[in-house]
């Protein structure tokens, strides 16, 4: 059933993460749009109150040594963070145990506020499906990723997806595609953005990459079946001599990469601190984005803060890289990515001001406005 509108004003948003804590998401640089979205809603005071909740751990976590725990989400009272805890471990894909769990993570948000004021947001697809709808002043779905690739989920998503539609839940998503693949009623499209003071001061790069010598293409990433990985390989065999390909990321499914590992004029290294990523995006010839079809739900943040370094970029035509920049050239699905690759380090490069305009046209600040008015409708 849906919920019968109502004129209550709202005074409290709770936004519930999907999949990462707030935790995971600082040891990774919080550069992600949940983590920017959070930071930005606890300091919005046009909110009275916001309540950050993180996905359901199990109680077990809590019995083994961890890392230093992060700074907390905030200290202010009417800002809260929530840890929810059950006994079992890991995330539910099955669709009776995954309901179970999300049901009793509503009930006790709705006992946590008064839900009659508040708007739950939140990026779990099972807990945006099975909200009660007829007790929240609202429910929005943050979509910032289509949450049919994590592992063994689609049926389960599939069928949230459903929900949310038969529910008439309010959907806000980083792509169009997303919007389509849900196809709510209610929907906007918010892009991925940027944080402009994170290009302000720039890093020295690593050693290892300052002695390359020659040209570099660069991608960074986390490093999986997401990749053209064929794409990458062809990149490599047609490169002049003087260029290397150089990947930056946390190597998620190696298998992926065995082969082009093998390439002589390919440097691939595990993940490095936020900064000197930023740094090498800066001073690479030519920064990739070589993404296969599946993943145009996606709003990459990479081609982002290639941007905003400043770099020239080649990226696959997918729909979210299109009319971003004149810096971006793209490529269709396999084709060769080499000739736009030599070109883009031929030409000119962005200019400072191209370049500052780029960042403020793609601040998280402007993001969140858009965000904010999608989620409240102000």
């Amino acid at each position: 059933m849906v919920a019968t509108p109502t004129t209550s004003p709202v005074t409290t948003v709770v936004y519930a993460l999907g999949y990462r804590t707030w935790a995971d998401a600082l040891r990774v640089g919080s550069a992600f749009s949940p983590e920017r979205i959070a930071t930005r809603l606890r300091d919005d005071r046009s909110v009275e109150r916001a309540v950050l909740v993180d996905p359901v751990r199990s109680q077990l976590r809590r019995l083994k040594p961890d890392r230093p725990a992060p700074p907390p989400f905030a200290i202010d009272p009417s800002r809260e963070h929530l840890q929810p805890r059950r006994w079992r471990r890991g995330e539910p894909t099955e669709r009776d145990e995954a309901v179970a769990v999300q049901r009793r993570l509503d009930r006790r948000l709705q006992r946590h506020v008064d839900p009659s004021s508040t708007v739950l947001v939140t990026s779990h697809p099972v807990l945006a499906a099975v909200a009660d709808r007829d007790v929240w002043r609202d429910v929005a779905f943050y979509a910032w990723d289509d949450f049919r690739g994590v592992p063994d989920s689609a049926a389960l998503v599939g069928w949230a997806y459903a929900e949310v539609v038969a529910r008439d839940v309010n959907v806000v998503a980083v792509t169009q595609a997303i919007v389509d693949i849900i196809g709510a009623r209610r929907s906007t499209v918010v892009p991925n953005g940027i944080v402009s003071a994170d290009f302000e001061e720039q890093a020295a790069v690593p050693a290892w990459f300052a002695a390359l010598g020659g040209k570099v293409a660069f991608y960074a990433g986390s490093l999986q079946r997401r990749i053209d990985v064929e794409a990458l390989q062809d990149l490599a065999d047609d490169l002049p001599a003087e260029w290397t390909l150089v990947l930056v990321g946390p190597m998620q499914e190696p298998e992926c990469f065995t082969d082009l590992a093998t390439r002589h004029n390919v440097l691939i290294r595990d993940a490095e601190p936020r900064p000197q990523v930023l740094a090498m995006m800066a001073v690479a010839d030519v920064c990739l984005v070589p993404h296969v079809p599946e993943t145009e739900g996606m709003s990459p943040l990479k081609v982002y803060e290639y941007l905003g370094a400043g770099a020239p970029v080649v990226a696959t035509d997918l729909e979210p890289m299109r009319g971003l920049s004149p810096h971006c050239r793209l490529v269709a699905h396999g084709a060769r990515l080499a000739p736009e690759v030599l070109a883009a380090a031929a030409g000119p490069r962005a200019t400072a001001a191209e370049t500052a305009e780029f960042r403020s046209a793609h601040d998280w600040d402007r993001r969140y406005l858009a965000w904010r008015a999608a989620i409240l409708g102000s």
